[in-house]
């Protein structure tokens, strides 16, 4: 039964460095798709964790959020 170590030699060749935020432990860059989807459920999760008047106070600014984008797609198609 052997044990096994992160040793690297000098003359092997290096691993690619995966990007990691390391603040929230995200795995994509955050200006690709992939980075805005995470930001979305991480966002999400922290939404869910709020009680009391936070989260009433979040829930109004995401309602409005939606309403601005409503208004602004029903201004586009007119």
């Amino acid at each position: 039964m052997g044990v096994e170590t992160e040793e690297r030699w000098d003359d092997e060749p290096e691993r690619p460095q995966q990007y990691v935020d390391g603040a929230w432990g995200r795995t994509a860059n955050p200006n690709s798709a992939d980075g805005s989807i995470q930001n979305i459920v991480a966002f999400g999760a922290g939404l869910t964790r709020l009680s009391g008047p936070r989260r009433t106070a979040a829930r109004l600014i995401v309602l409005l959020i939606l309403i601005g984008l409503t208004l602004t797609f029903v201004a586009a198609l007119v």
